[in-house]
């Protein structure tokens, strides 16, 4: 593909909107380089336009609209992690193709593109100048073909009424249109592997419309059944000031305030970037002495295009509903890259938010393009870094990651593209080992959970209490980069991983399991080479067991057989603290890899019934909050296991060839009296109908290999 033309505005008359932040700032708004330039280009064709397609992007956001109607907004991201990368590792341009400008035929292409500089968003990313590009290529009745490219035939303005990411005053003219100004191609984009986002204009169920009295002041509340990730849309037919407080459960605790004031007679105005929605207080000012305002405020709600849907409803109403709830809250976390949250909106290096929610997808909605392309986005940041991500643990959860969309693709190109980044990160895991055999000096022992125990936070534990579980979450590591080299027929490389492990896994067992107890303990309490920011001081006193070092030590076979059923039957029945949402998913591998699905998996499900009781617009962040202090946010999917449990359990559903060539199913329906589920998978939908005392009722759509069991026995 050609390098795109990129235009800015221009230098001489805005020397200081060129550059931005590489990373979303902490800092306050009015410290961020932000500004908000349009684009405009109007074309006429010597036939009507029967169908377009479009490549575009921008540093660093745009939102695109032809003859009138938004397309979409973008681009798709690098991806990021809270570490400054020394350089980007591939920038993203988006790909359109419209079969139909509208009902009528039209000899006329109206482009308008609103791009935001600055970084606001830890999923935004810049090269750290401004930027915009876009080509177009119309095929018209006659047959022909014509190409529209950015350049300085476009038009551009500084729009300055953004005074703010979040203060949109309409009072403020916008620059003059002049010539864009080309700038030097620094990006390079390579069109997305993925499609644009649906973009759908929502209204509140209730309070959206209010109509102020001259000179007055009003308010209300408007509310969604559901939380969506969301731009807010405000309009009005006269002068006013609109202040919205963003919230996504419950009214009295927003998140969020925007500002939107114009003294213009009519006006509509689109914030720029999403949020999470639930619902907003609305306040309006009419500026007016003589006239009343009526003002409108809604969204356009936005994600990833849903092509089918998987389902699963049961004979307990309390799983069916968290089911719905974890579903609906991957649809909204699912952009242009997974979120962990529409709230927080961090980076992609948060691997292991995205690896629970790729496996949720794989499930639910099936198309695991974006899952693959964050495997690829993240391998890149890992070779540009030297195989290092912020979050230490997820690093080695993004290599699981890797292997699972991998099963669930088929994609060998997967594999092979990614093995720069696997080598880098195992050779510096291999330089955090101490004499000892196990990972004793590495840069953090990050992220175990979100809880605080003994005064320490787990999302950057002492050694003492993080320890195990990196040492844990590597021996898996370990073993998944084996099955990786086998199966890219590479026998010497996988025997020497599963060397590695077969040490670690020696050295794990020798000194951090606790005989007195019964248990692992959490890591030992031996002095560190080195305290840093994310690495607390390890107190000479600190000897600690939780359920997150004995689970993982299950999952990743550190202790097997009657030994890992035993462990964790004790570890269920203890007093050990609860684990988070997010860490129950590995606790429920666990709890399958050792074959005690059935004795506990329904009744640890049912956790999360409690959470959707409180709130089932969106999945709550946690059970209970890591501080007082601290409001959780209810559009979380790192907590949604379930939406993936539920289905592959009870489907008993194993891939026994990559890419569904050919699977393995055992539906069980443990203690439900029935059950019907549907998944998504690249032949059509497999239903399976249950009901207790009769045989399982399945649909297996043509061309996919099933190899039917009497009981989903682990290997």
């Amino acid at each position: 593909m050609n390098d795109l033309n990129w235009i800015w505005l221009p230098a001489e008359r805005f020397p200081d909107l060129q550059e931005a932040d590489g990373i979303a700032s902490p800092a306050s708004p009015g410290q961020r380089k932000f500004a908000v330039a349009e684009f405009t280009f109007d074309a006429l064709l010597p036939a009507p336009c029967v169908s377009i397609r479009i490549l575009v992007s921008a540093d660093t956001t745009y939102r695109l609209a032809l003859n009138g109607r938004d397309l979409c907004s973008g681009p798709t991201p690098v991806g990021g992690d809270w570490l400054p990368l020394p350089r980007c590792p591939r920038y993203y341009a988006d790909e359109l193709v419209f079969d139909s400008l509208g009902p009528q035929p039209t000899t006329r292409l109206a482009f308008l593109a609103t791009v935001r500089l600055g970084c606001i968003r830890g999923t935004d990313s810049s090269l750290g100048h401004g930027g915009f590009a876009l080509r177009a290529v119309a095929r018209l009745a006659d047959g022909s073909e014509q190409t529209f490219e950015t350049g300085p035939h476009w038009r551009a303005r500084h729009l300055r009424a953004w005074v703010d990411p979040k203060h949109f005053d309409g009072t403020i003219a916008p620059s003059e249109w002049t010539p864009a100004a080309p700038v030097p191609d620094r990006w390079h984009a390579v069109a997305a592997p993925i499609p644009v986002r649906t973009e759908t204009p929502v209204d509140p169920a209730s309070g959206g419309a209010i109509t102020v009295a001259p000179g007055a002041v009003a308010e209300g509340v408007a509310e969604y059944p559901r939380i969506h990730a969301a731009d807010l849309v405000v309009s009005a037919d006269g002068p006013c000031t609109v202040e919205l407080r963003v919230f996504e459960h419950d009214a009295s605790h927003p998140h969020n305030f925007h500002s939107f004031q114009h003294g213009a007679p009519s006006w509509r105005v689109r914030s720029l970037a999403p949020h999470s929605v639930g619902g907003f207080q609305i306040l309006v000012k009419n500026a007016s002495a003589d006239k009343p305002v009526s003002v409108r405020a809604s969204i356009v709600a936005m994600h990833y295009p849903v092509e089918a849907e998987g389902s699963f409803t049961c004979s307990d109403p309390g799983l069916t509903k968290v089911y719905d709830v974890c579903k609906w809250t991957l649809r909204i976390c699912r952009q242009h890259m997974h979120l962990d949250s529409p709230r927080h909106q961090e980076p992609l290096a948060c691997t292991g938010d995205y690896y629970i929610e790729s496996l949720m997808t794989a499930f639910v909605f099936g198309d695991m393009r974006l899952a693959a392309l964050d495997v690829r986005r993240t391998a890149g940041m890992l070779e540009v870094n030297d195989g290092r991500l912020f979050h230490t643990s997820y690093s080695l959860i993004w290599l699981l990651m890797l292997r699972d969309v991998y099963l669930f693709t088929g994609d060998r190109a997967l594999l092979t593209d990614c093995l720069p980044a696997l080598d880098k990160l195992l050779t510096r895991f291999r330089t955090y080992l101490g004499s000892n055999g196990l990972i004793e000096n590495p840069p953090d022992f990050m992220f175990v959970d979100w809880l605080v125990v003994e005064g320490h936070s787990m999302h950057h534990p002492p050694k003492g209490l993080g320890q195990t579980v990196l040492n844990a979450f590597y021996h898996g590591a370990l073993h998944a980069a084996a099955w990786i080299a086998e199966e890219l027929d590479d026998s010497v490389r996988a025997a020497a991983l599963r060397a590695e492990a077969t040490a670690l896994k020696k050295a794990f067992n020798e000194q951090l399991f606790d005989a007195d107890r019964r248990f692992y303990i959490d890591g030992l309490n031996t002095p560190q080479a080195e305290c840093k920011p994310w690495l607390p001081e390890n107190p000479a006193t600190l000897r600690h067991h939780s359920r997150h070092a004995n689970a993982l030590a299950v999952l990743f076979g550190l202790r097997t057989g009657d030994a890992a059923r035993n462990l964790l039957r004790n570890m269920l029945a203890s007093d050990l603290p609860e684990v988070q949402p997010y860490f129950m998913h590995f606790v429920l591998e666990a709890v399958e890899a050792c074959g005690l699905f059935p004795e506990h998996g329904l009744s640890i499900l049912r956790k999360w019934i409690p959470l959707v009781e409180t709130c089932d617009k969106g999945l709550q962040e946690g059970w209970f909050a890591p501080q007082a202090d601290y409001h959780f946010d209810y559009s979380h999917a790192w907590g949604g296991t379930p939406a993936y449990q539920l289905p592959a359990r009870m489907l008993g559903f194993r891939m026994l060839q990559p890419g569904f060539r050919e699977i393995a199913l055992a539906p069980r329906l443990f203690d439900l009296d029935w059950a019907d589920i549907a998944m998504p998978t690249p032949f059509g939908m497999l239903r399976c109908r249950m009901q207790k005392g009769a045989e399982p009722v399945l649909e297996i759509p043509a061309g996919l290999h099933v190899r039917l069991l009497r009981d989903n026995v682990p290997d």
